[in-house]
């Protein structure tokens, strides 16, 4: 990493970014005075807000807009010192991480309302950097990449792929045209192993118990108003009355869709080249290690994961009369099993 001076066009993004920052404090200082003003101060209740009632409103305001300034102080600094860090190297992976958080109200109709937000880093030489999406998007793993970013505020400036991301276009023709050839590969079907049974039919159990954790409370819902002669609120609530319904349609076709597919006996072979890798962490499920592929995002242990690179050839197998893959084959015969 070496620090170099500010370019214009990095002291007019940093300036930019102030906008919004000052928008949104003056709005939420509009919010606050209002509800400071015309609630607390002129409640005719004395008893209406207690002292910690108030100590805790203020303690908010007070931590709110802590965060911003020290957002917008943040970018002042950036622009005080007048240097952005660079950052050069190759992109050894990317993580999405996707936050759910849940706000509870106590005084509306409504119980909470839930926000999810979502933060793209990128691995440089194996070092996280955070980066907005439009990077995080143009950037695959194995690329060679220039990325500029403000010291205090940890903007983002600008990200360049390096020369060693030129190819010799004829190369990067034939190469392509390698590639075409491989997609268009017609794999014979070959036989299930044990291994593969064993697979289909965690895939099944999984699917199925998914499908369950839909149908059974609504079910129970459904029955309940049955029973108390509550037909007219199945109007209101008229999706209790599909999704059992729908849910029901789908555990009977995957249960016939598994029993065609384990008769059958054979599994097909579809080509497909890994485009890029990235790693999905959240709150709420565990991590989880993705392949984007020609023929859609594959989901991969952490082993096959570090082995596979961008650009490796695949035979990805499927079930006959399925669509989530069993397994996936290299170039050089290795299997890996994705459940």
């Amino acid at each position: 990493m070496q620090q170099l001076p500010l370019e214009a066009a990095d002291i007019k993004k940093l300036r930019l970014r102030l906008l919004p920052f000052f928008a949104f404090a003056g709005f939420s200082g509009l919010i606050f005075a209002f509800i400071g003003f015309a609630v607390l101060g002129k409640s005719k209740d004395p008893m209406a807000f207690d002292d910690i009632a108030v100590y805790v409103f203020i303690g908010f305001g007070v931590f709110f807009f802590s965060v911003i300034g020290y957002m917008i102080w943040a970018v002042f600094a950036d622009l005080k010192r007048g240097v952005k860090n660079r950052i050069s190297g190759m992109v050894t992976n990317k993580r999405l991480n996707v936050h759910h958080s849940q706000t509870h109200h106590h005084n509306t109709s409504r119980n909470h309302s839930s926000k999810t937000t979502r933060h793209y880093y990128l691995y440089i030489d194996d070092e996280e950097h955070s980066v907005d999406f439009k990077h995080y998007n143009k950037a695959k793993v194995g690329m060679h990449i220039v990325l500029d970013k403000a010291p205090k505020s940890k903007m983002t400036l600008a990200m360049e792929l390096t020369g060693q991301e030129v190819v010799d276009q004829k190369a990067h023709k034939l190469e392509g045209e390698t590639n075409d050839k491989f997609l268009q590969t017609i794999f014979p079907d070959v036989k299930l192993t044990p291994k593969d049974e064993e697979v289909l039919k965690n895939i099944f159990k999984s699917q199925q118990k998914a499908r369950y954790v839909w149908l059974v409370p609504t079910l129970i819902m459904l029955v309940t108003f049955l029973a108390n002669g509550l037909e007219g609120l199945l109007i209101l609530f008229f999706p209790v009355v599909i999704i059992p319904a729908y849910q029901l349609f789908k555990i009977i076709r995957s249960y016939r869709t598994y029993k065609m597919s384990k008769r059958y006996g054979f599994k097909r072979g579809i080509p497909a080249i890994i485009e890029d890798k990235t790693t999905f962490t959240s709150n709420r499920s565990k991590s989880a290690q993705r392949l984007k592929t020609t023929i859609g995002v594959i989901t991969v242990e952490s082993v096959t994961f570090d082995q596979l690179q961008v650009g490796d050839r695949l035979v990805v197998f499927k079930p006959q009369y399925g669509k989530q893959p069993l397994s996936i084959m290299t170039m050089d015969q290795q299997e890996y099993y994705l459940y």
